[in-house]
């Protein structure tokens, strides 16, 4: 007998999260209602993968929710780091009442926004993650935090056999040559550290200089960048193409070429933490400089809760380097042009076995009652 599940998100990264785990029950049998935050754009996401949703603004006006409790088995919440207020109340209403689980689409969503909200069970990405999730809530059992992978990304797994291809026919389309370093940047779309990171960003670009002939900067630049500030976007492109021009730097915008692929393109990525990052590890790609400096450290412990010295999942395990300071780039920058760093940095890496969307189906379907 099929079981009736209630998916609620918020925004495009948890929606996408969600999408092939819901046409996977309902191939199987099971029911699906899904229920959208009104301020977020999950739905956009939604439109045109023949999934019916509902868009929530508030409870009712008696407090009660549109989806009642004897209408769903179990509620599958994405933690959205942006838009929460009705996955919040949905996670406040049922627990107790029917299992909740919390997803994730990035490592940082059991932090931010987050951290006062329980629910039954955690998804987590991989299990550097699931430490993360377990040491902001020690009262959680440890067996309730199950790493299930990122379901988003499940279509990556075809590209981990061809990596070596993919990174030759993109750097062949865009003119770099093997004796060149192709410095990639995603730039945080989050207004509490953009600016931060723009200066970062810039000091590390000085510190090419000495390499200017053999090295290459693809900048990606957030386009929710435009809403704080009109034009900002281009603006931003504008001016690290001029610094790169001012050191002798091969600036190229590659902005028709998926994310994915300028990863496994690159020599180095560079970001404070993006989704992109992600992506790149469950692909085993090439090693990920984090951005940490004294802004984006306080923003990180006040905001996302995460803790000391290491911050993020992937810096803990030593699957990603980081840099804290302008004082650092030069040094990190040489461990991560070491061939004998980016051996170390991908010792515990491996390629999925399974679809991340199996795996939360099936642990679905297994904690609903």
């Amino acid at each position: 007998m099929g079981k009736n599940f209630l998916f609620v998100c918020g925004d495009i990264g948890g929606a996408s999260m969600m999408v092939s785990v819901v046409h996977s029950l309902q191939s199987a049998g099971h029911n699906i209602k899904f229920v959208v935050d009104g301020e977020g754009v999950g739905y956009q996401v939604l439109l045109g993968v023949r999934i019916s949703f509902e868009v929530q603004f508030e409870p009712t006006s008696s407090g009660s929710f549109h989806i009642p409790a004897d209408e769903a088995d179990l509620v599958f919440i994405s933690t959205c780091a942006s838009t929460n207020k009705i996955g919040k109340a949905y996670a406040r209403a049922f627990r107790g009442v029917k299992p909740v689980v919390f997803g994730a689409d990035g490592f940082f969503n059991h932090g931010y926004k987050w951290r006062e909200d329980e629910a039954d069970f955690w998804f987590a990405i991989n299990e550097a993650h699931a430490e993360a999730i377990r040491s902001l809530r020690p009262q959680l059992d440890s067996g309730r935090v199950r790493v299930v992978g990122q379901p988003a990304f499940d279509s990556l797994m075809e590209f981990i056999p061809r990596k070596e291809q993919i990174r030759n026919e993109q750097r062949q389309a865009l003119g770099i040559g093997e004796n060149k370093k192709m410095f990639l940047w995603f730039s945080q779309g989050m207004p509490e550290v953009i600016e931060e990171d723009l200066e970062m960003m810039a000091e590390g670009i000085k510190l090419l200089e000495p390499l200017a002939p053999y090295s290459v900067f693809i900048p990606r630049v957030h386009p929710k960048l435009d809403k704080l500030k009109s034009g900002w976007v281009e603006k931003i492109y504008g001016d690290f193409e001029h610094l790169c021009q001012l050191y002798g730097i091969q600036f190229i915008r590659a902005d028709k070429i998926k994310g994915e692929e300028l990863c496994l393109a690159s020599d180095v990525i560079l970001s404070i933490t993006a989704t992109d990052d992600i992506k790149n590890w469950m692909m085993g790609g090439p090693p990920v400089i984090h951005l940490m400096g004294p802004r984006v450290r306080q923003w990180f412990e006040k905001d996302l809760l995460l803790s000391p010295p290491f911050y993020l999942p992937d810096v803990k395990s030593g699957e990603a380097l980081a840099v804290t300071s302008s004082e650092e780039w030069e040094k990190v920058l040489r461990q991560a042009l070491d061939p004998s760093t980016c051996q170390l940095l991908r010792e515990k890496w491996q390629a999925p076995r399974e679809k991340a969307t199996k795996k939360v189906a099936r642990t679905l379907v297994e904690l609903a009652f």
